[in-house]
């Protein structure tokens, strides 16, 4: 299934849903990351964190690793944890397009990082039936060939000129 295309009330729906992991769990920063690498949303703390790239290197990370579990029949992956001396990172796996990252500090725990997660992902992977269920838009560019431009200019399938 495609990413579904997002509205307004889509992002203030993944802005109050980031927010409150935040707050409720102290985490310094909470982004929700298309498993592509694309940064979705953000909350939190970010002066010091490059946030696009982290989330490229996230998904990557993450992909490669259900991969990995893959490989020796491990098929319930869901999420993936990196600890650090100051940070740690979660990845939490939200569908099959969406992931959720989180950066806390070493004095919260993994398994209170997951608490307050769990309510969030259930939240966010129905926000994203929701926005599925709109459909698409009838123009994506995204998906356009560019070798046709044609098809730019025709309207429900008829060419514009006729």
């Amino acid at each position: 299934m495609a990413f579904p295309q997002l509205l307004e009330e889509d992002m203030n729906f993944f802005d109050t849903v980031l927010k409150d992991v935040v707050r409720k769990s102290e985490a310094m920063l909470a982004m929700l990351v298309e498993k592509a690498g694309y940064l979705i949303h953000q909350s939190g703390s970010t002066e010091s964190v490059d946030t696009v790239t982290l989330a490229t290197l996230g998904s990557n990370a993450f992909n490669a690793t259900a991969f990995m579990a893959q490989l020796v029949n491990e098929h319930n992956f869901a999420s993936m944890y990196q600890q650090g001396e100051t940070y740690s990172t979660l990845i939490l796996n939200i569908d099959e397009n969406l992931l959720l990252v989180l950066i806390f500090g070493t004095q919260q725990t993994v398994g209170s990082m997951k608490y307050y997660a769990a309510p969030a992902v259930k939240k966010l992977a129905e926000q994203l039936k929701v926005a599925s269920a709109r459909g698409h838009m009838s123009l994506d560019l995204c998906d356009m060939d560019p070798q046709d431009v044609q098809a730019l200019f025709q309207r429900n399938g008829s060419p514009a000129n006729a």
